[in-house]
């Protein structure tokens, strides 16, 4: 199993110089009905540079204020709709991206509808589209798929075991942990600034591939059920950022909640199954040079994200 975990390292380390990917998010409020609104958009800082998303309707657009805050660009608009309701919505720029847009429109009764607008489709049609809550369902499995830095840790966590029931053990403590957390950070009784928590993160994948390395029984070896689940407190918090950026809906937070951490569930499951089909047909052993160097590969990287994570977290005080 765990020639076959480097074969997979390997493949995604190599993918891996990048952040976790983050969720645009535009937020609607009608003043007037079906005449005034204010629009909010948030979009992420990807690598440390703005994605240059722009918003378009087809109403007449004024653009209020703009501001940076937690790494993220933030632009208020008020939307005049004088000569029809508001009925399109485009993000341009959108298709240039691996992220997507959750679209949350509250009407003056205090109702409230979600859209995701994807860059393969980076235009809405009010009146056509079907409201749903599954989108979060959508940005959770979007969240874990694209967040190398999770997906990292999963299969790390991966060469410390070798039995179907340990993986087994080790996940659901690593599911546990993290549903914990970040359940706990979306209600706000446990709030951390986000950057110090993905600098420590990127620490965790550092001391597992550090662990992996080791000759003798590790700490992490002889107790991966329990590192598992430290770490996924940890995880969670992560996990807590992207859902922050774009927050739960007032109507229906717990079902919001649930589908985006079941989301999650699901993107940890396929990276987990696509190890072990691969394994299933593995016919052949690696060599120990091929065996650690996805080890040394993913240590590197994520060294790397820690100690950028880190200046970033210092430069606004050196600087």
């Amino acid at each position: 199993m765990r020639s076959l975990l480097a074969l997979v390292l390997l493949l995604c380390a190599g993918s891996a110089f990048c952040h976790e990917v983050r969720p645009a998010f535009l937020q609607i409020e009608e003043l007037d009905s079906e005449i005034a609104y204010q629009a909010s958009f948030r979009q992420p800082q990807i690598g440390g540079r703005y994605l240059g998303l722009s918003l378009i309707t087809n109403c007449e657009q004024t653009s209020l204020s703009a501001g940076l805050n937690d790494g993220a660009l933030t632009e208020n608009f008020a939307l005049s709709c004088i000569d029809a309701p508001l009925s399109v919505i485009e993000i341009v720029g959108l298709e240039r991206t691996l992220i997507d847009t959750l679209v949350n429109i509250r009407s003056l009764d205090g109702s409230e509808a979600n859209f995701l607008i994807s860059g393969d489709e980076p235009f809405l049609d009010i009146s056509a589209a079907t409201p749903t809550l599954p989108v979060y369902l959508a940005i959770g499995i979007e969240h874990l798929l694209l967040g190398y830095d999770h997906i990292l840790f999963v299969l790390m966590l991966l060469y410390l075991v070798r039995k179907p029931l340990d993986v087994i053990k080790v996940v659901t403590s690593f599911t546990v942990a993290h549903s914990l957390t970040l359940a706990l950070a979306a209600f706000d009784v446990v709030r951390l600034s986000q950057s110090p928590v993905e600098a420590v993160i990127a620490g965790s994948i550092v001391l597992l591939a550090y662990e992996n390395l080791q000759k003798q029984r590790s700490l992490s070896s002889s107790f991966p059920v329990l590192i598992a689940f430290g770490f996924g407190l940890l995880h969670g918090l992560g996990f807590a950022g992207a859902l922050a950026e774009i927050g739960l809906p007032e109507s229906s937070q717990l079902l919001a909640l649930f589908l985006f951490n079941v989301g999650i569930e699901l993107g940890q499951l396929t990276i987990i199954a696509v190890v072990l089909l691969l394994l299933a047909s593995m016919r052949f052993k690696l060599n120990r040079i091929f065996y650690e160097a996805p080890i040394y590969l993913t240590g590197g990287i994520a060294s790397f994200w820690f100690i950028q994570r880190a200046w970033l977290i210092l430069l606004p005080v050196v600087s």
